[in-house]
């Protein structure tokens, strides 16, 4: 309120002295300006609450009623009604119960001069107006808490957590957090590295009030994730954690970085390919000169160095070819294929090698998937050199190799993943660089290879692995619109 602004008052009570003096009072106050309405009664009081009023004086004894009844009934209508309420003396238990259904003072008949109603008028109507800000805020909380799209939960500075919001039961599941159960549940058991661990017993210890972190958390026992944690002090002993899913970024990320050197390496077997191959042709062509021109007593005892010579070149020469096959975008012959048959048809091609390890196969083919445009031959050479690397990677009889087709969006995904050796770090970035390779046999190309067939189709191929556990190939078909 502010000082120019009328304050109305409901003055309830069935002694015409009481609101006289009240009346007298309030008329005795310069500072404030108040607009007093009264009523006698419960029931001439009720239909009057229909009206706007600041605040309400309401006398204990109403005749046959008391003012607890009144009281009820006013914040029934208005949770956060400033109600004063007038007693004849002072009795504890009649404070507490008003006190108790939401009247925000009392004053005693007789011991309150017009500073002190003028004040407590104030006060209370401050008071209410603070309640009532205080629940819009909290709605508005409750509001953004359920229907965030990203996980949401609070947390106690023992990290127990205490609720969390429906986005984070949909990504994290019952085992993560479950209100039906009496476990507790804590949240530094979702964060997968000791590290970030670590951080989050040191967030407490230093006992800050904001702190954000990049963390790896866990999902389900073989699905983590990459998120940005954003922790806030919400008061004594409370915080919220906003979970923010990293993992669709980073993986656009990793496809635009892929792209990238997929173009590059491109652009330098090209260049390579020119700046080598002629020369490669003039020492091709100087040795069959020199071959001609030497006399036979020269090429019996050194003709042999010439062929030295050509089949290196000829070495050179392939190997500048398979560069430039491997890195140039394939033409294509799309046809209409199912994912899930072509997959079949590429373990098809490599049953031997699989009955050999004896490799568990697990499919998880989402059946109604849709149909994609892609040339089935090529796809199929990329899946079969994933199939062939994961069962490389894997043991025998003990393998598991996972084949799985979802659409998320616009996308046709495919998962290839083993519990094999896994991959270091420090080979991941290169993985699909040309020549290299970890084996002892082969070419290197393979994955260069698959790379090149997947973003021929404006398709996208991602890695994920971990040394001792096994690695996954994630490959996306864009479908057709």
């Amino acid at each position: 309120m502010t000082p120019s602004e009328t304050i109305k008052i409901l003055y309830v009570d069935d002694d015409p002295d009481d609101l006289f003096l009240v009346s007298t009072l309030l008329k005795g106050i310069s500072d404030t300006s108040y607009e007093l309405e009264s009523a006698a009664s419960l029931e001439e009081a009720i239909p009057k609450l229909e009206k706007k009023f600041d605040v309400f004086l309401v006398d204990y004894r109403l005749g046959k009623d008391t003012g607890l009844e009144l009281i009820r009934e006013i914040k029934t209508r208005r949770k956060h009604a400033p109600v004063i309420m007038l007693t004849g003396m002072s009795t504890g238990h009649i404070d507490r119960e008003a006190l108790t259904l939401g009247a925000s003072d009392y004053l005693i008949k007789g011991e309150f001069d017009a500073h002190t109603l003028d004040r407590t008028l104030r006060y209370a109507i401050r008071d209410a107006q603070l309640m009532e800000s205080l629940a819009h805020a909290a709605v508005k909380f409750r509001s953004i808490f359920e229907l965030a799209s990203d996980p949401f939960l609070l947390m106690d500075d023992e990290g127990k957590i205490l609720e969390v919001n429906p986005a984070f039961l949909k990504k994290f599941g019952p085992e993560a957090y479950d209100p039906a159960s009496s476990k507790n549940f804590y949240f530094k058991d979702l964060l997968s590295e000791d590290s970030s661990q670590q951080e989050l017993e040191d967030f407490f210890l230093k006992n800050l009030d904001i702190y954000d972190m990049e963390s790896l958390m866990t999902v389900d026992q073989e699905h983590k994730i990459n998120s940005l944690l954003s922790i806030v002090k919400q008061e004594v002993g409370i915080f919220q954690v906003l979970i923010k899913d990293l993992s669709a970024i980073k993986a656009k990320e990793e496809e635009e970085l892929n792209l990238k050197k997929f173009s590059s390496t491109g652009r330098i077997a090209r260049l390579l390919a020119h700046e080598v191959k002629n020369p490669l042709t003039t020492i091709l062509l100087s040795a069959d000169q020199l071959h001609m021109e030497l006399p036979e007593s020269v090429l019996s005892e050194s003709g042999d160095l010439i062929d030295v010579i050509r089949r290196n070149c000829d070495r050179i020469n392939h190997l500048v070819t398979q560069l430039l096959d491997s890195t140039r975008f394939t033409e294509l012959d799309p046809k209409i294929h199912s994912i899930n048959a072509l997959l079949d048809e590429a373990l098809e091609q490599v049953n031997d090698r699989i009955d050999l390890k004896e490799i568990t196969i697990q499919k998880q083919y989402q059946k109604d998937i849709c149909d994609i445009q892609v040339d089935g031959e090529k796809v199929k050479i990329a899946l079969i050199n994933l199939i062939v690397n994961a069962i490389e990677a894997m043991p025998e009889k003990t393998g598991r190799l996972l084949l799985k087709t979802s659409i998320k969006g616009n996308l046709c995904r495919i998962e290839i993943r083993d519990n094999g050796e896994g991959i270091p770090k420090e080979n991941l970035e290169r993985l699909f660089e040309p020549f290299f390779t970890s084996k002892a046999t082969g070419s290197g190309l393979g994955l260069t290879n698959t790379q090149n067939i997947i973003l021929s189709h404006g398709g996208a191929i991602r890695v994920k692995s971990e040394v001792g556990k096994g690695t996954s190939f994630l490959i996306s078909f864009n479908l057709q619109s």
